[in-house]
């Protein structure tokens, strides 16, 4: 349990910190780096909305790998094939939870979609004041990537970051 407690602190650091090397370091010198491809989050709740601004995914996601992919390096067992593999698959644990987490969210939604008809009006009025969107840009004016849901993809993103951050994170702090 201090794991999962160590992980989520880390990955709310590491939010703050990513938005802070994007606005300070990376827009401010290098522009075309922040806008190639960047993440916009907002979650909207009913006494509340939550926004993360756009961040360079260079920064969020990318950085944060690559550092990993430095650490899980079997440095003492450079020669050795198992310590290799296990490496690569502590590496791509948290990609793999991190696709699920958007899987999940995608499903939940998809779900709502087709069941929404059959629900009562209440229900689905009390789904829909919830949301979660998530916006891929490149340079700002192309959005290859749109996600909008309601309370069950907002429920299924939880649980994805959940698994995230106990599965795909866990790992490596422990």
């Amino acid at each position: 349990m201090r794991a999962i407690g160590t992980a989520s602190v880390a990955a709310i650091f590491w939010l703050i910190l990513a938005l802070v090397i994007d606005r300070w370091l990376v827009t401010p010198y290098s522009p075309t780096w922040a806008n190639a491809l960047a993440l916009d989050l907002r979650i909207k709740l009913p006494a509340a909305e939550l926004t993360y601004p756009p961040v360079s995914v260079l920064v969020l996601l990318i950085l944060p790998m690559i550092l990993l992919a430095l650490y899980l390096l079997p440095w003492r067992q450079l020669r050795e094939g198992f310590a290799w593999r296990e490496s690569l698959a502590r590496w791509c644990q948290p990609w793999f939870w991190l696709l699920i987490a958007i899987v999940l969210t995608v499903v939940g939604e998809s779900i709502f979609i087709v069941v929404k008809d059959y629900l009562p009006k209440a229900v689905t009025s009390i789904a829909e004041k919830f949301a979660v969107t998530i916006t891929l840009s490149v340079f700002k004016n192309y959005k290859p990537l749109s996600l909008t849901a309601s309370l069950s993809g907002l429920l299924g993103l939880v649980i994805g970051t959940y698994l995230f951050i106990s599965k795909g994170m866990k790992e490596i702090f422990d």
